[in-house]
C-alpha cells in the first residue's frame, strides 16, 4: 500500500483509510468537518479527517491499522509524515445531543467508498454545535451544506423544537432564504451575510 500522501487529496485518503479499516474489521462513519466540505462541495475546506467507529474496536487494534498506513498516534489524532491532513476517531455511539443516528449513507468517490452521515444530520450536527457553544462558524457550516443540497427545512425546525431552539430556528430560516436569494457561494459571503444579520437584531 502507497504511505506517501502528499499529491493525495483529503478525500481519497478518507476513503482510502475507510477501506483499510473495513478489511480490519473496523467501520467507521465519516463526520465533522470533511462532511461538511463534502457535502457544500468545497465551499467549506478542512484538513480534518473525523470518523466514528461505530464497531467499538479496542484502541490497540485502530493503533495497528492505522499504523500500518504510516499514521501514528499523536495525543487525540493520528498523524502521518507525508501529509499535514490529521485523523481523529471521535467517540462512539454515532449521535447528534441525545439523539442516536441510525441511518447513514455511502458516497462514491475515485479513491473508494466513504461511509458518511446523511447531509441532514451534518447540518444537525453543525447547528447543535451553535445551539451549545454559540459558535457562528459552525452555523455558517450548516448553512455552506443547506444551500447545497435540499434540506427539508421542517426536519430542521423539529429538531430545533426537539433541542429547545424553536426562537433560533427562525434565525436559521432567515438565514437560510437570504443565502439562497442571494446566491451566495463563498464561506465568505455566508459569514458576512450571518454578521448583518446578527447586527441588525441588536
Amino acid at each position: 500500500m502507497v504511505n506517501d500522501y502528499k499529491n493525495v487529496s483529503i478525500v481519497d485518503l478518507a476513503a482510502l483509510i475507510a477501506n483499510h479499516l473495513h478489511e480490519h474489521g473496523i467501520e467507521v462513519v465519516l463526520v465533522g468537518g470533511l462532511a461538511v466540505e463534502i457535502y457544500s462541495k468545497n465551499l467549506y475546506l478542512t484538513k480534518d479527517i473525523d470518523m466514528v467507529n461505530i464497531s467499538y474496536n479496542e484502541p490497540a487494534i485502530i493503533n495497528k491499522a492505522m499504523d500500518e498506513i504510516a499514521f501514528q498516534k499523536q495525543g487525540r489524532v493520528y498523524v502521518s509524515q507525508s501529509t499535514d491532513v490529521c485523523v481523529e476517531f471521535p467517540t462512539a455511539p454515532l449521535a447528534i445531543g441525545n439523539q442516536l443516528i441510525k441511518e447513514t449513507t455511502v458516497i462514491h468517490t475515485p479513491g473508494g467508498d466513504i461511509p458518511i452521515l446523511l447531509a441532514s444530520d451534518v447540518v444537525k450536527d453543525r447547528l447543535s454545535a451553535y445551539f451549545h457553544w454559540q459558535d457562528n462558524p459552525s452555523m455558517v457550516q450548516a448553512l455552506s451544506v443547506m444551500i447545497n443540497h435540499d434540506i427539508d427545512l421542517n426536519e430542521v425546525k423539529r429538531f430545533c423544537v426537539i433541542e429547545g431552539r424553536s426562537e433560533e430556528y427562525r434565525f436559521i430560516e432567515k438565514l437560510y432564504r437570504n443565502a439562497k436569494q442571494r446566491r451566495l457561494a463563498s464561506m465568505v459571503g455566508l459569514e458576512e451575510m450571518m454578521l448583518e444579520e446578527i447586527i441588525k437584531g441588536l
